[in-house]
């Protein structure tokens, strides 16, 4: 089936006219016509209706319309693997990676990764952690990087185990002169961003209810957003070490220790399907890889 012919019917289908699809063609209208004409007898049946100068589509219609668009995706998703082959890629990994981890260890895999193995092309979806699990069940990806262990029927690999700390914006003095800040005072009179996190909130929250005499909590789901809000002086947070020590190091935020709460930790797991060559070779580097 010649793929012309079905963008020009998908046109045809979203425009309903045939004389807008020749303009967005540079072709004539009856050869738009034409073309419809070879498709409905390839496919033997009518795929649209005449009223005066617009068409519109008949069921058998909007049932191919359906499959066409399935069609050309996995037409385009064909050339473009081509057309890495030929650029020297001889796979595409696919990895499902956590926002969380988009925004920490992502970038140093990348520049790793393409350096080690040049003839293999990344590709990368940023997925929820709890998302992702099913994601490498399906098979939609290759691997996933996440912060919540996998399903019983799919392998998971911890890779890496950090602390949690209570983080508020520098209050710019230094270590040696600046007054102590007290994290229940901290935490009893500013806004609390919670859940950007899918492993330790629960619990953590528990502890926060019954050590404080008050408090007001914020749900924010994203680790880089809490972050953002923290360092703007909005509110304060309890953060992987991962995501802060850059603006730790910077002067930007400050860690408040917290002797009176158990403070949780964050774990880090790779979620494979198969033991394939690329799979085990991706997983090796990973596990071999150093998260500061």
């Amino acid at each position: 089936m010649d793929t012309r012919i079905m963008q020009t019917f998908l046109l045809a289908a979203k425009y309903e006219n045939f004389r807008m699809v020749a303009e967005k063609l540079y072709i004539t209208q009856p050869a738009v016509t034409f073309q419809i004409r070879q498709l409905e007898e390839e496919l033997g049946g009518k795929l649209f209706n005449k009223y005066g100068r617009n068409i519109q589509l008949t069921e058998f219609g909007r049932l191919f319309e359906k499959e066409a668009k399935e069609m050309i995706a996995q037409y385009e998703k064909s050339i473009t693997r081509l057309n890495s082959f030929q650029q020297g890629f001889q796979r595409t990994i696919r990895v499902a990676i956590s926002p969380l981890m988009a925004e920490t260890i992502l970038p140093s895999i990348l520049v790793r990764y393409t350096k080690t193995f040049p003839n293999v092309e990344l590709s990368i979806e940023v997925l929820e952690s709890i998302k992702i699990s099913d994601a490498v069940e399906k098979g939609e990806v290759d691997l996933g990087l996440s912060c919540l262990p996998g399903f019983p029927t799919i392998k998971s690999l911890k890779l890496h185990e950090e602390s949690v700390s209570l983080v508020c914006r520098h209050d710019g003095y230094d270590s040696e002169t600046g007054p102590i800040i007290d994290a229940q005072n901290l935490l009893e009179s500013t806004i609390i961003f919670t859940d950007n996190h899918p492993t330790y909130w629960e619990r953590l929250k528990e502890q926060l209810k019954t050590s404080l005499s008050t408090y007001k909590l914020m749900k924010v789901n994203q680790s880089y957003v809490t972050k953002r809000f923290v360092l703007e002086g909005i509110g304060v947070s309890f953060l992987p070490k991962s995501i802060i020590n850059r603006e730790i190091l910077e002067g930007r935020l400050l860690e408040v220790p917290a002797p009176f709460l158990t403070l949780p930790t964050a774990n880090m797991y790779i979620l494979y399907k198969y033991e394939q060559q690329m799979e085990s070779d991706f997983v090796k580097f990973i596990s071999n890889f150093y998260i500061s």
